[in-house]
């Protein structure tokens, strides 16, 4: 029948030789194309059978954060500081990044006490000095400390609410910058001079925002009365310098240093009108004083020894006591 159809495509003027090529190139057409067919056959076969043993895997997601039901698993993010150091007074931020949170809840839990602060957004305990800040979208969860308390310094944890619990901990550190008046406790000047007081902060973790003095509890940076003068140098230590010109008796009390977030330092000023100061001459009356007492003291204690002497003798004599004539 192939046969047949084959003479069917030679022409009566074509030659026997003609149409010898003419069939050689129909079988090879017709071999072509069965064994391209076995072929792609075979190709597909061999296609699915690869497809059935691939696992197919969640794209983009680390294979450690997924659990065996094939959840999200939760996990901190590496990226945080988990020591923190704040100045007293001032407000801490300690920063909880979570991946993967889902339906999960976060928690801040003090340590100390395993006391829950806050849940969610939501501040569980009663001092409103906790907040938890959460930008919606966003993997931050953020512990806020206001006016921090040497008491707030210690270890924190941020947990999450899976099974069995996630949690990190993170250390608080409270600071407390002190201000030293470099001249001591006490400083006697003569009226007319000049009065110099160098304050100087120290273990500030940023400069002070103010540094004000006090004499006599009284505010004297913006003071108007010419010859007061305060300057200030803010850096990683704080020099403050109070010049007053021209001292008068009415210079002299306690001058206090009070920066911000920092505790006071304390000074007590004596403005000499003579050559010694008023506590000097007290104290060399009282001494005055105290010799005259001794004295008088002495003379007493005498008089009664002499007394006793006497009477002792006079009872061992006549075995009575008589006082002496």
């Amino acid at each position: 029948m192939l046969y047949v159809s084959k003479r069917m495509l030679c022409r009566p003027q074509d030659s026997e030789r003609m149409c010898a090529n003419t069939f050689l190139i129909l079988d090879l057409v017709i071999v072509c194309s069965v064994f391209g067919h076995i072929v792609c056959r075979q190709a597909d076969n061999n296609t699915e059978r690869n497809f059935d043993n691939v696992k197919e895997e969640p794209p983009s997601r680390p294979n450690s954060h997924f659990t065996s039901d094939g959840y999200n698993q939760p996990y901190f993010g590496n990226n945080t500081e988990r020591n923190v150091t704040v100045q007293l007074g001032k407000t801490a931020y300690l920063n909880c990044k979570i991946n993967q949170l889902g339906d999960r809840t976060v928690s801040w839990v003090r340590q100390r006490d395993l006391h829950i602060l806050t849940v969610g957004s939501y501040t569980y305990t009663s001092d409103q000095r906790f907040k938890s800040l959460h930008l919606e979208g966003t993997t931050n969860w953020t512990l806020k400390i206001q006016y921090t308390q040497k008491q707030d310094a210690g270890i924190y944890e941020c947990q999450i609410s899976t099974e069995p619990k996630l949690s990190l901990n993170y250390t608080l550190n409270v600071v407390v910058a002190k201000a030293v008046i470099i001249e001591g406790e006490k400083l006697y000047i003569q009226s007319g001079s000049t009065i110099n007081l160098t304050c100087v902060i120290n273990n500030n973790t940023s400069p002070p925002i103010f540094v004000f003095w006090y004499h006599n509890g009284k505010m004297i940076n913006y003071e108007t009365t010419k010859g007061i003068e305060v300057v200030t140098d803010k850096g990683p230590t704080t020099v403050s310098k109070l010049r007053i010109e021209n001292a008068k008796l009415s210079n002299s009390g306690n001058y206090s240093c009070s920066p911000s977030y920092a505790y006071s330092a304390n000074i007590t000023v004596h403005v000499l009108d003579g050559d010694k100061p008023a506590a000097m001459h007290h104290g060399r009356h009282t001494s005055q004083g105290t010799v005259i007492t001794y004295n008088i003291v002495l003379l007493l204690t005498t008089w009664i020894l002499a007394h006793t002497l006497c009477l002792e003798t006079n009872f061992e004599r006549s075995g009575t006591w008589n006082q002496p004539s």
